[in-house]
Parts: C-alpha cells; sequence; structure tokens
C-alpha cells in the first residue's frame, strides 16, 4: 500500500510539474511574441522616420520654394514642382516597399550602391541643400538584405541631418566594401559641427536620431563613430563587420 500511496504521489508531481512547465513554455512564447512585435513595430517607425517623414518634408520645402517663386520665377516654380511630382512617385514606391518588407524597390533590383547613388543624386537636386557627392571605396561584393536595407536606411538618416541642421556647402556620401557582406557608410560634411556628447545626452527630446541609427547596426553586429566638433564639420561612419551565416543577398548594382 505505501508502494502504491508513494507511485500515486509520485504521478500528481509529475502531472503538477508537467503544467507547471507547460505554463512557464506558454508565457515565454507569449513574451517571445511581444518582444517581436514591440520590435517590429520599432523597425517600421525608424524606416518610416528615415524616409517618407524625411523625404515629404524635403517635398513640403520645394513647394514652399515653388510658392515664393510662381510669380517672379516661374519657370523655376515649375521646375520645383516638377520635382516633387518625380519624388512623389518614389515615395510611392517606398511605401509599397516598406510594406512588402520594407526593401526599397531600387535596392531590391538593383543593390545598395545604386539606391545610394540614387539618394545622393536626389537630394542633390532638391533646392536649399547643400552639394551631395557619392563614391565607392575598394571592390564591390553583393550584400545581406537585411544588412544593405539597415545601411541605406541609417544613411537617409544621416543625410536629412547634414542637409537640415549642418549648414553645410558640401556632403560626401562614401560606400566603403569589405568582405563577406562587411560594409560601412561614411557621411562627411564641411558644416558647424557640434559636440557629440551634448547631443548623446539630449537625444530623448530628439525623436528618432543618431542613437536609432546605433542602435539598428547594433543589432545586426554593427557601430557608429561620430566625429565632430564645433566649428570643424562632421564625419559620421555606420559599420557592419562581416556577415555570419548565409542570408539572402540584394544584387551588387552598376558602378
Amino acid at each position: 500500500m505505501a508502494a502504491v500511496w508513494a507511485t500515486v504521489l509520485l504521478y500528481r508531481d509529475q502531472q503538477r510539474l508537467t503544467r507547471e512547465l507547460s505554463d512557464t513554455r506558454g508565457e515565454l512564447a507569449r513574451q517571445q511574441r511581444e518582444a517581436g512585435r514591440l520590435a517590429e513595430r520599432a523597425r517600421i517607425a525608424r524606416d518610416l522616420h528615415d524616409t517618407l517623414a524625411q523625404e515629404i518634408a524635403g517635398s513640403r520645402m520645394l513647394l514652399q520654394a515653388a510658392d515664393r517663386d510662381w510669380e517672379r520665377r516661374p519657370e523655376a516654380a515649375r521646375r520645383q514642382v516638377q520635382v516633387v511630382t518625380e519624388a512623389l512617385g518614389e515615395h510611392l514606391a517606398q511605401t509599397r516597399g516598406i510594406i512588402q518588407d520594407l526593401t526599397p524597390p531600387v535596392l531590391a533590383r538593383d543593390g545598395l550602391e545604386s539606391a545610394l547613388r540614387d539618394l545622393c543624386a536626389r537630394t542633390d537636386a532638391t533646392a536649399g541643400t547643400p552639394r551631395v557627392t557619392f563614391r565607392t571605396e575598394h571592390a564591390a561584393c553583393p550584400l545581406p538584405t537585411e544588412r544593405a536595407v539597415a545601411l541605406l536606411r541609417v544613411t537617409q538618416g544621416l543625410l536629412a541631418n547634414a542637409c537640415e541642421h549642418a549648414r553645410a556647402d558640401e556632403v560626401q556620401v562614401v560606400l566603403v566594401y569589405g568582405r563577406q557582406g562587411a560594409a560601412a557608410v561614411e557621411v562627411h560634411d564641411d558644416g558647424t559641427g557640434f559636440d557629440p556628447a551634448a547631443v548623446q545626452a539630449g537625444e530623448k527630446d530628439r525623436g528618432f536620431g543618431l542613437g536609432a541609427a546605433r542602435e539598428r547596426l547594433v543589432a545586426l553586429g554593427g557601430s557608429l563613430t561620430v566625429d565632430s566638433a564645433p566649428g570643424r564639420g562632421t564625419r559620421v561612419r555606420a559599420s557592419l563587420r562581416e556577415a555570419a551565416g548565409a542570408q539572402a543577398r540584394v544584387p551588387v548594382g552598376a558602378r
């Protein structure tokens, strides 16, 4: 009888432990799903900020300039409206790209180099912005899609910051290729510069800025370095080390 009761008690304990383990696994799965959902929301928010928000703000500036020039410089105003019209087509394509796994159409079709070259050309053509140039260093290599998208989005934010805040005459964007998925993008302006420590201390009040870009890169094993000081311009380098494992890749694009 003692053996029977011991067996019954042991069975009950096993059943209780099994239920507790199942409940714990269910709670962990729920927490993981919630963490994934929050991370996805943050990722989408960063993408919207780095693309549509920045470019729509640029289009708005162009339309305001066209409104000022409409009477005395009608040809210039028409050119500005034409640039906005073309940009709106790109905005629509980018919106569809965000919907379709957040991969920009130019990036998916031609690769990171072409997407960056196109971004710099469109920014350079925008009235009221500094001169923007683009170049590459080292031999081109294909990049995993997720890493290429991250570098493009971070560059969009950095370029928008340079055009809006630096008061620069020229901005240089350099894509530096590495090996096995390693790459970096440098954005260098000759503007007024700033104190990086002061900006980092106030990032919570600045919305999605350098902090968000750094978080995005760190999540992929990368880093963001800022070299600046008041009066001597700014150089920001967004770097991603060699990719681990096989991932989907995007085309290199024509040089």
